[in-house]
């Protein structure tokens, strides 16, 4: 009996000890930070950075919202496990864990069960996964006890423009219940608890490849369960070895001029290994002998782009080793008629709007502020068609266009030439030069061409042309049949586009066009897009003959009256493949098959 009244009295003094230090219940929720760059600080760099999150005071309140803003540059990978955690969650092994950490809390009172506050330590790891809402880079799941705490947080991009800059977001609701095995007690299903710390380390960061005088810095912001007020706090992240990072962009253009008139389809791409520096400026300098500015572009011209009614004069593409899918974008003459502006619009889950100045005194365009994010393949394809942007005389249809470009720490400058000839013109045999996104311009984005004909048609990269025929020229009722293939092993085609020479051109009745069948091949969808016309097949196909009835074309009595006389040799015809892989290839061919 006195040994049980000692222990009684033993327990009682620590519980009025441990009581007596407790915080205050209400008080408001402040966080801190500091960062453990221990496992390496070197620019444009893999490496993992551990943050501490600390919350003070608590007493019986916890925090409720947290988001952790890491500064432009320091990015997380999407493309682990190639992508598949984008895709699927997966919270079982380690393909998809991109960190670790412990949760430190403070079990609170359970009247009749726990009279005290318990501390308690929990060991949690940090998955890549599937993205829980739209727009978000991925999601983020805290695994710990055995199940997920908490509801998946948001990975996000900050779009450009942001005061922050442009870089990762992480936004985490925090629990304030847990369930708990704690000593003596057992299992308890729903404490409600304060938290007090996340001490956690993230792997394999990628690091900034700018080295600033006044540290960038990682900052949190939390407010609590009982108070809505947010409070924040920064850290500085170190970063060194700047110029020690290459760079050494290369840099391509292909021009392909259209088949009836002067414009230009223009492409260019600079591309980079992974472990080079980002580009912050990029001049494209074009050679106005071989590429002159086309004046009736200016009716494409945007002046209000959040409106959604502009139209685009191009497109972009971007790929990145931190993410497993090629970013495309769209392209915009925007400014105005006395400042014109290229402007790239790149959607979720990378919101970059990028915008270059024109300079039509020197046929250039300037883009600055870009991103830092690795680049390994950076397209842009501007249109063809009566507004394209460029168009070529064919005086002097080889030239030499020029990238001048700065690394993303503004240290070291690159210019590079891109020697090209503008295909379709006439006594040219092609682009002179490897198109935008791969050789021959079979390439996202890419153009190639060749004028000729030949029994066995025309061939560029994967793809021939050939079977060219047109008939009832004479008559006023042409009509047209050609081939397309692929070469054995190839990527199979899921549409084409087709470009008429002068003279001709598609009729669509209420936005429809009768009278076109494709032999081997089910026709999902047909639309008319500037005179082309696109078709879509339900199934890929590597072969098919495309047959344009007289239904489906207009002659013009020039034509007519020339065929009659007999005084054509050939007609052009151009035909736009895209694979399954979204690579595109322009054929261009010289038909002689005319039926006169």
């Amino acid at each position: 009996m006195r040994h049980i009244v000692s222990r009684a009295l033993a327990v009682a003094a620590v519980l009025a000890v441990v009581l007596a230090i407790a915080p205050l219940a209400g008080a408001s929720v402040t966080p801190s930070v500091s960062l453990d760059q221990s496992a390496g600080k070197s620019a444009g760099s893999t490496a993992n950075l551990g943050v501490d999150l600390k919350f003070a005071p608590t007493g019986t309140d916890s925090p409720h919202h947290l988001t952790i803003s890491l500064p432009p540059g320091l990015l997380a990978n999407a493309a682990i496990n190639r992508g598949a955690c984008l895709k699927t969650a997966d919270t079982s092994g380690t393909a998809c864990q991109v960190g670790s950490g412990q949760v430190t809390a403070t079990a609170d009172p359970i009247p009749g069960v726990l009279n005290l506050p318990v501390p308690v330590t929990v060991p949690v790891s940090f998955y890549l996964v599937p993205p829980p809402a739209a727009g978000d880079l991925a999601g983020l799941a805290v695994e710990g006890l055995g199940e997920q705490i908490g509801p998946t947080g948001d990975i996000r991009v900050r779009p450009s423009g942001d005061p922050n800059g442009v870089g990762v977001t992480i936004t985490l609701a925090l629990p304030d219940q847990l369930p708990l095995t704690l000593p003596i007690i057992g299992e308890v299903p729903t404490a409600s608890i304060s938290l007090t710390e996340i001490n956690s380390t993230f792997d394999s960061l990628r690091y900034p490849a700018t080295c600033p005088s006044t540290a960038a810095r990682v900052s949190a912001t939390a407010d609590s369960y009982a108070d809505p007020t947010t409070r924040g706090a920064t850290a500085p992240l170190a970063v060194t070895g700047c110029s020690a990072l290459a760079y050494d962009p290369a840099f391509r253009v292909s021009a392909t001029r259209d088949s009836g008139d002067r414009q230009v389809t223009l492409g260019t791409t600079v591309t980079q290994t992974a472990t080079q520096a980002p580009s912050r400026s990029i001049t494209l300098a074009f050679p106005s002998a071989t590429l002159a500015p086309n004046l009736e572009s200016i009716k494409a011209l945007c002046l209000n782009l959040s409106s959604g009614t502009c139209q685009t004069v191009g497109s972009a593409s971007a790929t990145s080793p931190l993410y497993p899918a090629t970013l495309t974008g769209k392209a915009y003459l925007t400014g105005s008629s006395s400042g014109l502006s290229l402007t790239l619009v790149f959607p979720s889950p990378f919101p970059l709007t990028l915008t270059g100045s024109v300079d039509l005194l020197h046929n250039a365009a300037t883009f600055t502020g870009l991103p830092d994010i690795p680049l390994t393949n950076l397209g842009v394809t501007l249109n063809g068609g009566t507004e394209g942007l460029f168009l070529s005389t064919c005086a002097a249809p080889t030239g030499t266009a020029t990238a001048t470009l700065t690394s993303q720490n503004g240290d070291k400058t690159a210019k590079v030439p891109g020697k090209f000839t503008v295909a379709g013109c006439p006594q040219t045999s092609g682009a002179g030069s490897p198109g935008a996104g791969g050789s021959g311009g079979s390439g996202p984005g890419g153009t190639a061409g060749r004028n000729g004909s030949s029994a066995a048609g025309v061939t560029v990269g994967h793809t021939n042309l050939s079977r060219g025929r047109f008939s009832g020229l004479r008559s006023g009722h042409p009509a047209l049949t050609f081939k397309v293939k692929t070469a054995k092993g190839a990527a199979k085609l899921r549409a084409l586009t087709v470009e008429l020479p002068a003279g001709l051109r598609f009729v669509a009745r209420r936005h429809r066009v009768a009278g076109v069948t494709a032999g081997g091949a089910k026709i999902k969808s047909m639309s008319m897009s500037r005179g082309h016309l696109t078709i879509v097949f339900r199934k890929p196909v590597s072969s098919l003959t495309v047959t344009v009835k007289t239904a489906a074309l207009t002659e013009s009595r020039s034509l007519e009256a020339r065929a009659k006389k007999r005084t054509l040799k050939a007609l052009g015809l151009a035909v736009i493949t895209q694979t399954v892989q979204g690579k595109r290839t322009t054929i261009r061919a010289q038909i002689k098959s005319l039926g006169l």
